[in-house]
């Protein structure tokens, strides 16, 4: 909150009362005048998640035209400033990880007409000490972004004058955030190496040796590959030198490892649904369609698709007669056609796309029923499109493999920046300090230091009638669980027992 308005209480609720006018449109920002106002308005707002949420539902082009009606060095190191900081609360960080602060970012700097003269401004040493962490922390979320998104700012965090300055400040704070965009940006651009043959890339259209750029959703190509997927031994993250590189081989290992669970799941599946192992298979083949035409709906924002009509009516559907009755079944059996269920498009023998169904209950219920097909993602649609019109042979296989459960978690690896108690967990030596937590309970530790052979069900708060008192091995593990980031605790099960200090997990 900014310092005027929190001394004031008459001068915030006349600034409440102005944000909630511009918001609900009763009130126009019509100037550099208004506009610094509604910043201050911003900035004087006690709930900072509530603040955030109400401006991305009515208020981020506001927002974002505020920011750009002055760009001289003054606003940039007073109201923008301010503004900055005000984001920079923690809270808005932990909601939905992020994306609601990215959203305001993004829209700040975009068109970057505040950006550029920011970025100007810190060049030619024109903003203060307080601002230069302001742009040090915006950078620092910019590279965070998705990959799309970051590739422009990466470029400029890559910058030698820009990393100079960052690395070299005066000011720690500043110095801090340096370092961590120089770690972002390594972690982005850093290859992890590979000493011989059997390397990553090359196997097929969807191996690439940078794992962020091969697409979750298998290829056709990829599927018919009869080499075996790259994958490392952990031998490959005992002998990187570089931490960038370890965080880079670790993230690649967990990326590529999960996602053969799924494609060779998906491998198999596809073989028994086409005879080519013998095994009951589980989801629907449909075979027999003629194409309908294309289906974009850009006011819903959804996925291309392609409408396909079936030759034949359906045998779950074929006992139900009229549209009304089919249709009716159709909404009653939810796991028939189920929405969003991931399907294999063959065509003349070929595999093409995997695209999914979108249960529309009308088209469904025609006689004979059309089958409305959406194809997200990066995938080859146009390809798949043509493959369609040129085809004769049109055959459908739902997959039973669980991809809603991998998919977003092969996303969320290909989208890691940072990570969490790296420094532990894979840059550890011996001999090297574990870091504290954030937050210490320095007088538990006191109480349990002067008096381990205590009670401990007072202490915890803990309401149990059995004594909880430790011997002097398990206070030594409880008292390093306290004191450090990471720590092992390891005995039989359901034991708390001792703790190895060079040893660390999650």
């Amino acid at each position: 909150m900014s310092s005027q308005a929190a001394d004031d209480p008459k001068r915030r609720g006349k600034l409440d009362s102005f944000f909630n006018q511009v918001l609900s449109s009763r009130k126009q920002v019509s100037g550099p005048r208004d506009g610094d106002l509604f910043l201050e308005s911003i900035t004087a707002q006690q709930d900072p998640a509530a603040c955030i949420q109400r401006l991305i539902a009515d208020g981020l082009h506001i927002l974002q035209a505020c920011m750009r009606f002055k760009t001289d060095p003054a606003f940039l190191n007073g109201r923008a400033d301010l503004v900055l900081k005000y984001l920079q609360n923690p809270t808005l960080k932990t909601i939905c990880g992020g994306d609601l602060l990215h959203q305001v970012v993004f829209k700040i700097v975009n068109p970057p007409i505040f950006w550029d003269c920011f970025v100007r401004a810190f060049k030619d040493d024109k903003l203060e000490a307080q601002a230069q962490q302001s742009f040090a922390w915006l950078l620092v979320e910019l590279v965070s972004l998705p990959k799309e998104k970051a590739a422009q700012y990466n470029e400029l965090a890559q910058e030698a004058a820009i990393q100079k300055r960052l690395l070299e400040s005066p000011h720690h704070e500043v110095r801090t955030l340096g370092h961590r965009i120089k770690h972002i940006v390594s972690t982005m651009t850093a290859q992890p190496t590979f000493d011989g043959y059997g390397g990553p890339g090359g196997r097929h259209d969807n191996d690439s040796a940078n794992f962020r750029e091969i697409t979750i959703m298998p290829t056709a190509d990829e599927l018919r590959s009869e080499q075996k997927p790259f994958m490392r031994t952990a031998r490959a993250m005992e002998e990187a030198v570089e931490d960038d590189e370890r965080l880079a081989i670790h993230l690649d290992n967990q990326f590529r490892l999960l996602r053969e669970d799924m494609v060779g799941e998906m491998r198999e599946e596809l073989q028994i649904a086409l005879g080519i192992k013998k095994k009951n298979h589980r989801g629907m083949v449909l075979e027999g369609f003629t194409v309908l035409g294309i289906e974009c709906n850009p006011a819903r924002q959804q996925p291309w698709g392609m409408r396909l009509r079936c030759m034949k009516d359906l045998p779950q559907l074929s006992k139900h007669k009229g549209e009304p009755k089919r249709k009716k079944f159709i909404i009653a059996s939810k796991n028939f056609l189920k929405h969003n269920s991931q399907t294999c498009l063959i065509v003349d023998g070929e595999i093409v796309a995997f695209p999914c169904i979108n249960r529309n209950e009308d088209l469904l219920a025609a006689i004979p029923p059309i089958l409305l097909l959406q194809f997200p993602g990066n995938q080859n649609t146009s390809n798949a499109f043509l493959k369609l019109k040129a085809g004769s042979n049109i055959k459908l296989v739902q997959i039973d493999t669980a991809v809603f459960a991998y998919e977003p978690i092969l996303l969320r690896l290909q989208g890691i920046r940072e990570m969490g108690l790296g420094d532990e967990l894979l840059s550890w030596t011996e001999g090297s300090d574990v870091q504290p937590p954030s937050s210490i309970p320095d007088a538990r530790i006191g109480e349990i230091e002067n008096n381990p052979t205590q009670d401990l069900r007072g202490l915890l708060n803990i309401k149990k009638s059995k004594q909880i008192i430790l011997d002097k091995s398990q206070c030594a593990s409880l008292l390093m669980a306290l004191k450090q980031r990471v720590s092992l605790i390891q005995g039989p099960p359901g034991k708390f027992t001792s703790t190895r200090p060079h040893s660390f997990t999650c």
